[in-house]
Order: structure tokens, then C-alpha cells, then sequence
């Protein structure tokens, strides 16, 4: 089936009605494999359903919502949706009563103040333990949990995945804009202040950035940003098609490429086809399959693969992308770090010579 789709597609010779065809081949191939699937690969095939709708306009776009689909499913259903929505609701709460408390109320950018102000800030709302960047754990790439919400609110340390999602998740339910962009191996918070000018939050650090030092510190090139691929605001579908890709990439992380993983990833690009991370799911689905195909000894199958993958780096070089260092984000990250101690003990100086 997926052999089809991509020689079809690749090949130029497939109508829009051959492709659509082939896709609901492929979706009826997975969900019929569903139906024999143990529970927690279930869940997986769940959270795609509820989010596919979302995006079909066939249920409320909802953030919050998808979030916890996508975490539980590999969390494997530890976590109830009542218990995420009660701690969402409990920090929601704090902030109302932060807002009506500084009068606030008249503000359009009150929820984001008093969002940011409750994550970054040592205030009594928050016990004075504002959320921290884990400088020890901060890659999912053994283990994606360190990205999670969930775990950012039951351990107050998350990455620059879980914080900007967290302060977009309250800000939603505050019923104020902020929109979440991305930079390489980076995520941060868009939103406009008072007078409609945008802002950039960078949440890992508790400050605000220009846009100028966003494309220093993590090379994001002038290229890039015309093609659209950094540094813009992710429209609702964008930002819940990047739920989607996490759910691919958790579900590659424990069971592999079976199908489902495509099917995921492609839905993703549907909706946001200027997602390079996606395109990274696609591409680590059709590299194992060719590693399977080398292991077969099947030279067909090899050059198929071969010119699906060959398809997706010309894709990626069309919208500018760069794989980005891994070992340039740490000494990022190390250096924020230092920085943040040097100030942290400026301000305590100051503080005891008052």
C-alpha cells in the first residue's frame, strides 16, 4: 500500500482522486489493524482520531485537550483527562485572582502577564516556586517524557517544549491569544501586545527576545524565514498538526513503523506542510523500511525507498532546511544557564546591600 501511494505521488502520474483513493486504502488498512490492537497502541489510535477530527472541524479545536491525548498515549494511560483539567484549572485560577488582585482586568494582555508572571516569577501564587528549565534533562531523545506538560506540572522542571505549551494551554483557557514558533531544536511564544505589536516570549529563560537575537542565537538564516518554516506564528491546525507529528515520532519511539506512524505524519502535513519535523517522521519511517529492504536483499524495494527518501531531502532543501547540532543547542543551553546564575547572583548582591 504505501508503495503505491509514494510511486504514485513521486512519479507525477497520480490524479488527486488516485491519491485521496489511496490514502482511504491506507487509513481502512490501519484501522482494521486496530481492531486487534492491544491497549495501548489503542490509545495512540484514539488520540489520532479525536485530533483528525479536530482538524476536520468536526470537533472544537482544543489544545489542552490534544496535548493529553497525545502524552497519554505514551504514557499509557496513567493519567485521567479529569486530573490534567483539574491541575490546568487549579494554576487558572491562581491567575484570575492574580489579575483581579493588580486590577488588571481592562488589560487584553492580562492572561499573558499573568501567565508568564506565574511561570517565571518566585510569587506567593506559585508557593515561590516558579517553573525551571532542566538543564540536566532537556533532549527527548531518550526519553520524550521530558518534553511533557504532565511532567512539567507534577515536577516543575520542563524544556522548551513543555513550558511555552504549558503557558499556551493557560492562556487558552484565559481566553487570550498566544500562538507558539519554532526555531531550530527551539520552541518559543508569540503573542501582540497592547498595541498590536508582536512580541517574543522565550519561556526557557523567563524573558522577553528580538527577533534578531532569536536568529543569532539559534541560526536561523533570512532563507528559512521567507519560506516559512521558523519564526512565524503557528495558526491553531499548524500547532495541532504539530501534536500529531509528536504522536508519530512517540509511536516510531516504541512500536516501530507499522503503517500508523505514515498515516499520522501525513495527516500532520496536511494541515501544516511546511512542517520540516514531520517531514523528519516521513523520513525516518521510509529509512527503516529500507534497512529492511537492504536486509531482504530486494533491489526493487531498495531503489523505491531510495527515491521516497531521495523526495523528502529535496523537499527539505526546497524549504531551506539545515539539520541543526545537537551539540550547538547543549553549549546553548549550558550558556543560558551560566548566564542565568551570573544574574541570579547580581540580583542577590543587590539585594543584601539594600
Amino acid at each position: 500500500m504505501n508503495n503505491f501511494i509514494t510511486s504514485a505521488v513521486r512519479t507525477g502520474k497520480a490524479s488527486s482522486k488516485m491519491i485521496a483513493f489511496a490514502f482511504v486504502l491506507l487509513y481502512n488498512s490501519v484501522f482494521a489493524q486496530s481492531q486487534n490492537l492491544n491497549g495501548h497502541k489503542l490509545l495512540y489510535h484514539d488520540a489520532y482520531s479525536e485530533i483528525s477530527q479536530m482538524l476536520e472541524d468536526k470537533q472544537p479545536l482544543n489544545f489542552k485537550r490534544a496535548i493529553f491525548l497525545m502524552e497519554n498515549a505514551f504514557l499509557n494511560g496513567s493519567w485521567k483527562y479529569e486530573q490534567f483539567s483539574e491541575q490546568i484549572q487549579s494554576i487558572t485560577n491562581k491567575l484570575q485572582l492574580l489579575i483581579k488582585e493588580r486590577h488588571f482586568e481592562k488589560f487584553k494582555t492580562a492572561g499573558n502577564w499573568a501567565a508568564f508572571t506565574y511561570m517565571v516569577d518566585s510569587i506567593s501564587q506559585n508557593d515561590f516556586k516558579p517553573y525551571k528549565y532542566d538543564f540536566d534533562n532537556f533532549l527527548p531523545t531518550k526519553d520524550p517524557t521530558v518534553g511533557f506538560v504532565t511532567k512539567l506540572i507534577t515536577t516543575g522542571k520542563g524544556n522548551c517544549v513543555s513550558l511555552p505549551e504549558l503557558y499556551k494551554i493557560l492562556t487558552n483557557e484565559l481566553q487570550c491569544t498566544a500562538y507558539l514558533a519554532l526555531a531550530p531544536m527551539h520552541c518559543y511564544i508569540k503573542h501582540k501586545d497592547e498595541n498590536g505589536k508582536w512580541v517574543n516570549l522565550e519561556m526557557t529563560s523567563g524573558s522577553f527576545a528580538r527577533d534578531e537575537w532569536i536568529m543569532q542565537e539559534s541560526g536561523v538564516t533570512v532563507e528559512q524565514i521567507k519560506t516559512g518554516i521558523y519564526m512565524n506564528a503557528l495558526t491553531e491546525k499548524e500547532t495541532l498538526a504539530s501534536v500529531l507529528n509528536d504522536l508519530a515520532a512517540n509511536y516510531q519511539f516504541q512500536f516501530g513503523c507499522d503503517g500508523f506512524d505514515l498515516l499520522v505524519a501525513e495527516t500532520a502535513l496536511k494541515y501544516y506542510p511546511k512542517g520540516v519535523h514531520i517531514y523528519m517522521v516521513k523520513f525516518e519511517h521510509y529509512r527503516k523500511m529500507l534497512l529492511q529492504a537492504r536486509q531482504q536483499n530486494n533491489s526493487v524495494s531498495v531503489d523505491h525507498y531510495n527515491r521516497i527518501l531521495f523526495g523528502i531531502d529535496q523537499k527539505l532543501a526546497e524549504l531551506a532546511y539545515k539539520e541543526p547540532s545537537k551539540q550547538d543547542y547543549e553549549e546553548w543551553v549550558r550558556d543560558n544557564e551560566k548566564n542565568r546564575l551570573l544574574q541570579e547572583s547580581k540580583t542577590q548582591i543587590k539585594s543584601n546591600n539594600k
